[in-house]
């Protein structure tokens, strides 16, 4: 992972060569190395690339944990942020922040993490009655989904053409607006999730073998589901406030460390979370280059490469956490 910034650090539209990128970076630590870096490499290193790759690899490992995170509660190997509405209620809370507070980046993160709480509590109130299952969540999830997109759709059509452009672009997935501040605020809200998670993570393995089970060995089921849901929502909130919808890193990633570290998921959210990150930064380096000036949202990249590869792990069989 550490290669793979250094190496998207230096890419772009103004190209910085590696003994630059570590001239800057020795010289922001209070280390002289190499020699002096040009003023414009330091500023885009700095204030532009460094904060947008950081962002990447906060974004790419809370998608990649929450994912692993919600799979397992669910116990359902196809189960994601889209299919309980946490992606869709954050969108709407993040369009609403931006539209009304018009405070950038920093509102949209609030605004996600609200929006995404929001549709967590309201679908375990639908799934609750008359008993709450995996089943009735994802269900829930599913039709309040539905309803919180075509209310995405209906709020860009209703700002304006002039504002039309930019959150269409956010919508799609981008780490435009990384700054310092954006940076702080996400990954601490980030890490907290993760942390919770991972703090879960026996008894999600203990879940796996089902809830009457889980029940018998001394695990609160309620409980689990409860704090697992709201860190998976405040993940993603903020994942989402901050950088747009970026799909199927947290349906894909799982599979993938699943594969490699087993189904125990103090491992595997971990693991999910490096890959995650990994590859969301790298995305995110292709989507500034390949058809540079212009830039392209990673969330269809994402996308791009998820797709065809998830198709084939279903030709393939998924196997069940």
């Amino acid at each position: 992972m550490t290669a793979g910034a250094l190496i998207s650090v230096g890419v772009g539209a103004v190209v910085i060569d590696p003994g630059e990128v570590l001239a800057v970076l020795s010289r922001r630590l209070g280390v002289s190395f190499g020699p002096e870096p040009s003023f414009q490499a330091s500023a885009v290193l700095w204030e532009i690339r460094l904060p947008r790759i950081l962002l990447g690899i906060v974004v790419g490992g809370v998608l990649g944990a929450t994912g692993a995170g919600l799979q397992g509660l669910m116990r359902n190997p196809l189960a994601d942020p889209q299919l309980l509405g946490i992606g869709p209620g954050a969108s709407v809370g993040a369009v609403l922040a931006l539209v009304v507070l018009a405070d950038g980046t920093s509102s949209a993160i609030a605004g996600g993490t609200l929006g995404a709480i929001g549709t967590v509590v309201f679908v375990r109130r639908l799934a609750d009655d008359p008993s709450p299952t995996p089943t009735r969540l994802i269900l829930s999830g599913i039709a309040l989904g539905a309803v919180l997109s075509a209310w995405v759709g209906f709020l860009v059509f209703s700002i304006g053409r002039n504002a039309v452009p930019p959150i269409e672009f956010w919508l799609l997935g981008s780490l435009t607006g990384a700054t310092w501040r954006v940076l702080t605020g996400t990954a601490v809200i980030c890490g907290l999730a993760v942390i919770a998670l991972i703090s879960n993570a026996r008894s999600l393995d203990v879940l796996a073998l089902g809830e009457s089970e889980a029940s018998h060995l001394g695990v609160d089921v309620e409980q689990v589901r409860t704090v697992a849901l709201f860190a998976i929502a405040v993940g993603i909130g903020a994942a989402v406030g901050a950088a747009g919808v970026i799909g199927f890193v947290g349906l894909l990633v799982p599979h993938l460390a699943r594969r490699l570290v087993g189904p125990a998921h103090a491992i595997l959210i971990a693991a999910s979370a490096i890959i995650g990150a990994l590859f969301v930064t790298l995305a995110d380096a292709v989507a500034r280059t390949m058809a540079s000036p212009v830039e392209i949202p990673v969330g269809l990249l994402t996308a791009a490469v998820g797709g065809p590869y998830f198709l084939w792990l279903i030709r393939r069989g998924v196997r069940t956490p």
